[in-house]
């Protein structure tokens, strides 16, 4: 398994530098496989993902496929994936994204895939890959109540990622995962946007600028 879990995708060089490791192929021939669903009950300004996906297409000039989980069967998904070198998952509503995730049955496919493919994450993207937080240190954490149903996330690792810390964006971040962060079990990460984790089989390894670690 090998996973770039990010706070803001291939936002600087180190995060794309550790794709190109992972999948082991000229950065100029990595092909991508795109999944941008969460981003659909979002409100607000949506430039973020043309900047998410721009900085896939300029860091990575091969041919990238967009793989749209509720219009396509499970089957032609599958099929889309492993004709690319790796799977990019843009980011938005974490809890959503889980349940498309389960309502389409890639859950249960992504398993298989994380054989060969390597997986990166940007915020809500790297998220639900890993454990999620106690319900009252979630509700500290973000205040949100639309849970779509989602109870847990998938962990494929044992710990949790908090992405954006220290963002003009995300104004109290820190504050409020520390507060969270007593109210939890379990390591959680706390990412700046220049941030990430590595998972190479079971070996974590953290790039970017020091992460907050609390538990």
């Amino acid at each position: 398994m090998k996973l770039v879990l990010c706070s803001e995708g291939f936002h600087t060089q180190n995060t794309v530098q550790a794709c190109v490791d992972l999948v082991g192929k000229p950065q100029n021939k990595i092909t991508f496989a795109i999944i941008n669903e969460a981003y659909a009950v979002e409100n607000g300004d949506k430039k973020w993902i043309l900047d998410n996906l721009n900085d896939v297409a300029k860091n990575f000039p091969a041919e990238i496929d967009i793989i749209n989980l509720l219009a396509l069967p499970l089957k032609e998904v599958e099929k889309r994936i492993l004709q690319k070198d790796a799977i990019f998952v843009v980011g938005g509503h974490t809890d959503y994204l889980m349940s498309v995730f389960v309502k389409t049955g890639f859950d249960k496919l992504l398993p298989k895939l994380l054989k060969s493919k390597v997986y990166v994450g940007s915020s809500a993207g790297s998220k639900v890959m890993c454990k999620r937080l106690a319900p009252e240190a979630y509700k500290t954490m973000y205040g949100q109540i639309d849970d779509y149903g989602t109870t847990e996330y998938l962990r494929f690792v044992d710990f949790s990622i908090i992405p954006h810390i220290d963002s003009e964006h995300f104004p109290g971040r820190k504050e409020k995962l520390i507060a969270a962060s007593k109210k939890t079990d379990g390591k959680i990460y706390g990412l700046r946007d220049d941030s990430a984790v590595l998972v190479r089989n079971d070996k974590v390894e953290l790039i970017g600028s020091e992460p907050y670690e609390f538990n």
